[in-house]
């Protein structure tokens, strides 16, 4: 296939405008409504999600349609995302090799992990036709403690922040693929979800920069950044995708970012709530940003769309900085070309290399951690309590294969395996031991109850928490507690390798 980037002087204003929006849509194929709406509006870039992932046969599929429509549509082939952070936020979970968590990565014996990780899911994405991955996130998680953060950062320090996103961005453009820092200038601090509400951050400007941003700006030569909803108090008081003074003041003029800047999803309600789509998409082009990411609701994309027109033709919108923005947007393309030439081939079947499995599960594997007292074990006398997956956030991802209680029962079928709800601390015997895993108890009031519970009548309790050891501070009279940092299919295998003392905990906490 040819994979043209048309120049921006061959361009039509229609042709500009859909080049500054990344649009998501619903199904695992192009509807009509869908292949109209990209000829109409000129749609330059997508955005996929789960929701667009059946399998690597369906989805090159639909690549190989998208391209087609969009070329012919637009004279240039699309910047397609996926936001493949690895852990808890992966969107190709089947037919690829399921990529470990950032803190996974972080926590690992296996040296340079986040590179080898980011090289295998660069290379499964360009293979498939997914050519921007918007990862990594460089928020710092200090204490490892903010749930909202969580396992989608890696680390609690800035130093091995920055050092582990540099060697991720290296692996994704090994793999084939473009990066984008998330989500600027860095909102680790934030108890609230911009999902749902308007976090607004306080800390002062010497501590922001000195602090939150220092991974960005040791990393900026990311090809893409995505800014943050999240309102920096002491740099403006509207939210960072809006703020002329962080994107273009500082980031732009200052620290002189050259690469793109893509918003989050402008539907989020830290935006649409309080200034809704149109207002807030002409805001975030003035402030700097070149690409409207808009994940969700065909109304809402035709919004910005039509908006931004509106914008430039009353002169709001500078048509200057409109070219400038395409520019960035046609270099990063051309960046592509030569990796998706060598790459990419639609009618080809996609098969990953079962090593990249191998070292996926070995970096897993060997993130495993013993935090206190003993390690895990199992014995004839052991009663297992195993959590029902959640997801914490609008962000993460259910996936298939995710069943830990399931799993033990097959594994160890002698022993008394049940779910939280199927067991009654009325129940507990002070003569067996057990063996407790933990998710999100930081969420779920009845499992941490439970737990301290058994803490208080039982010595013999080993507690595994599979999102990290945020847990920790909620459970007293603890003596053993272990922690892995995602609940995927690649933890439960090391769950059971562990107990049948396959492997042992190697993993260091990413302090």
């Amino acid at each position: 296939m040819n994979y043209p980037i048309k120049p921006l002087n061959e361009m039509t204003t229609e042709e500009k405008i859909g080049q500054l929006v990344m649009c998501g849509f619903l199904g695992k194929s192009l509807t009509p409504d869908d292949i109209a709406f990209i000829k109409q509006y000129k749609i330059g870039n997508f955005i996929l999600f789960s929701r667009n992932y059946e399998n690597t046969t369906q989805i090159k599929a639909l690549m190989k349609e998208l391209y087609q429509v969009v070329i012919e549509a637009t004279g240039s082939f699309p910047l397609v995302s996926i936001d493949q952070e690895g852990g808890m936020v992966t969107r190709l979970f089947k037919d690829v090799t399921f990529p470990a968590s950032p803190l996974t990565t972080s926590a690992t014996f296996i040296p340079d992990a986040p590179y080898i990780t980011g090289e295998i899911i660069g290379r499964d994405m360009i293979s498939l036709g997914i050519n921007l991955n918007l990862a990594p996130c460089l928020e710092i998680n200090e204490n490892l403690s903010s749930p909202l953060v969580s396992v989608r950062s890696y680390g609690a320090n800035k130093e091995l922040v920055t050092k582990n996103v540099s060697l991720f961005i290296k692996g994704l453009h090994k793999g084939g693929v473009l990066s984008c820092i998330k989500h600027f200038p860095g909102a680790g601090n934030s108890k609230k979800d911009s999902h749902l509400e308007l976090p607004v951050i306080t800390e002062s400007i010497e501590e922001l920069i000195d602090q939150n941003m220092y991974p960005f700006l040791h990393n900026l030569d990311s090809d893409c950044l995505m800014s943050s909803h999240c309102l920096f108090a002491s740099f403006d008081d509207v939210p960072t995708t809006l703020s002329r003074k962080l994107l273009t003041g500082y980031l732009r003029e200052k620290f002189g970012y050259q690469g793109l800047i893509i918003t989050d999803g402008m539907e989020m309600k830290a935006i649409y709530d309080h200034y809704g789509m149109k207002e807030g998409s002409v805001m975030a082009l003035n402030a700097g940003c070149d690409i409207l990411l808009v994940c969700h609701d065909r109304p809402y994309q035709i919004e910005a769309l039509d908006a931004t027109r509106e914008a430039i033709e009353s002169k709001r919108l500078s048509m200057k900085e409109i070219d400038e923005k395409i520019m960035r947007i046609n270099r990063a393309k051309e960046k592509l070309l030569s990796v998706m030439d060598k790459s990419l081939d639609f009618d080809s079947i996609y098969m990953p290399n079962p090593k990249d499995h191998q070292i996926m599960q070995q970096i897993v594997d060997e993130s495993y951690t013993l935090v206190m007292g003993k390690a895990p074990f199992i014995n004839n006398d052991t009663i297992v309590l195993a959590p029902e997956v959640s997801v914490a956030s609008i962000v993460e991802d259910e996936f298939e294969s995710r069943d830990l209680k399931g799993t033990l029962k097959k594994h160890f079928p002698n022993n008394l395996v049940l779910g939280y709800d199927e067991f009654s601390i009325k129940m507990a015997d002070a003569k067996k031991s057990y063996l407790v895993y933990s998710y999100d108890a930081g969420r779920n009031p009845s499992q941490r109850d439970l737990i301290n519970q058994l803490l208080r009548i039982n010595n013999n309790v080993y507690v595994v928490s599979l999102k990290g050891p945020i847990d920790k501070s909620l459970f007293t009279n603890l003596t053993n507690y272990a922690c892995l940092y995602e609940y995927t299919p690649n933890s439960i295998r090391t769950v059971i390798k562990q107990l049948k003392e396959e492997i042992s905990l190697n993993g260091h906490l990413p302090l």
